[in-house]
């Protein structure tokens, strides 16, 4: 089973900051990516990173090993930016079965990528205070999506989609249209499966770090220095 990663970007969120990719600023003694490739279950076997944008050498030397602990690495070049679900896509001729799809400059705790590849098809989600400002999660009884709507203004659900899932061929069998913003929207290919008879499930994150800017990059460091603490403390 192979993870794509998605390493695409131009890194204007950080660029008063850092210049370069988010993907390798340092935190905790590891870059971002790094800690996001530990956290994969063992069932992922490949990787395939989507790469573009003006920081794709950097990612490219960064990986130029060709694997990452153990893992091979293939990359593909999405060339126009044109939303998350396009640029999953990009890697359909590489992936074969379920795969695993995450965004590579946020950091996901093991346990919930497990339960993403524990089930058939399933999104990791996060509660959080404000899901206004974020793509939003509902489900049914048996915690599998029924609906997904892009920054409600008015509360559905505190649970939000993080950017991590897992999912098989048939997401790039969806045939959907361009969003508002000119964006092939995820969500949009998740609603047209379920049309199709298909469950996702829901699958609640034990952390999720997002670095969008310096005060989540020094608030994740805290977060994997207290986390790395407690896992001396226990062995």
């Amino acid at each position: 089973m192979k993870a794509v990663v998605l390493v695409a970007g131009k890194g204007t969120r950080m660029a008063k900051y850092y210049e370069g990719p988010k993907h390798l600023l340092p935190v905790a003694g590891k870059t971002v990516i790094e800690h996001a490739l530990d956290n994969l279950p063992a069932e992922i076997d490949g990787l395939v990173m989507v790469v573009g944008g003006p920081h794709e050498n950097k990612i490219r030397d960064f990986f130029s090993a060709g694997e990452y602990q153990g893992r091979p690495i293939e990359f593909v070049v999405q060339k126009d930016q044109l939303g998350l679900a396009h640029a999953f896509k990009c890697a359909a001729h590489l992936v074969e079965g379920r795969w695993l799809g995450m965004v590579g400059d946020d950091i996901f705790g093991p346990k919930g990528m497990q339960g993403l590849v524990d089930n058939d098809l399933a999104v990791l989600a996060s509660r959080v205070d404000h899901p206004e400002n974020f793509g939003v999660l509902v489900g049914d009884e048996e915690g599998f999506l029924v609906r997904s709507l892009e920054k409600p203004k008015e509360f559905i659900s505190d649970l939000v989609w993080n950017g991590a899932m897992v999912m098989d061929q048939s997401f790039f069998e969806m045939d959907i249209a361009p969003s508002a913003r000119g964006e092939y929207e995820t969500p949009d290919v998740w609603m047209e499966l379920i049309k199709r008879g298909r469950k996702i499930k829901i699958v609640e994150a034990d952390f999720w770090l997002p670095i969008n800017d310096k005060d989540q990059l020094e608030e994740a460091e805290k977060i994997i220095e207290e986390i790395r603490k407690l896992n001396r403390n226990k062995s």
